[in-house]
């Protein structure tokens, strides 16, 4: 199981979740996890920029060929990376709210997710299915925090008169 942005908040806790169930896990990220788990031979860690898609291959590449020296199955993908920027469109002083920092947001919360679902795809697939209905390969999960959702749910209401909001 690939897990990026694992060195803390929900990804950390999603791994310490998986290694319950004597899981293994890459974790993909740009920090390293507490020194407790990557002393574990369920752990390999990788360090990782997310936005740098060389990186992220590589980080796959690594994961794939860790899993096939374990004898572990690809099980899927979690992706935990986020980064929360919140700034208004124009700040009090008249200042547009910077592209850098709204290209960054987007290079992490979408394409860095994004890159590394797709460059583990191509690994899944060859997975053989697992018995049942359904003939999963693996999963593929977005992790958000309640703070992300809820930052969405206060821009999509600035729309609407107070009145309605309360």
């Amino acid at each position: 199981m690939n897990s990026e942005s694992s060195s803390s908040g929900l990804g950390l806790a999603t791994v310490h979740d998986l290694l319950t169930h004597k899981a293994y896990v890459a974790i993909v990220d740009r920090s390293p996890p507490p020194e407790t788990l990557i002393s574990s031979e369920n752990v390999r860690f990788f360090e990782t920029d997310i936005t740098a898609l060389d990186q992220v291959a590589a980080a796959v590449k690594g994961s794939v060929e860790w899993a096939s020296n374990t004898g572990a199955p690809l099980g899927g993908v979690i992706n935990c990376a986020g980064v929360g920027t919140a700034s208004k469109i124009i700040d009090a002083h008249g200042k547009a709210h910077s592209l850098e920092l709204w290209e960054f947001t987007l290079a992490v919360n979408l394409t860095g997710s994004f890159n590394l679902t797709r460059l583990v795809l191509q690994h899944l697939i060859k997975v053989d299915p697992e018995s049942g209905a359904d003939g999963e390969r693996g999963v593929v999960i977005f992790v958000a925090s309640a703070a992300a959702v809820s930052a969405l749910l206060v821009v999509v209401n600035v729309a609407k008169p107070l009145t309605q909001i309360l």
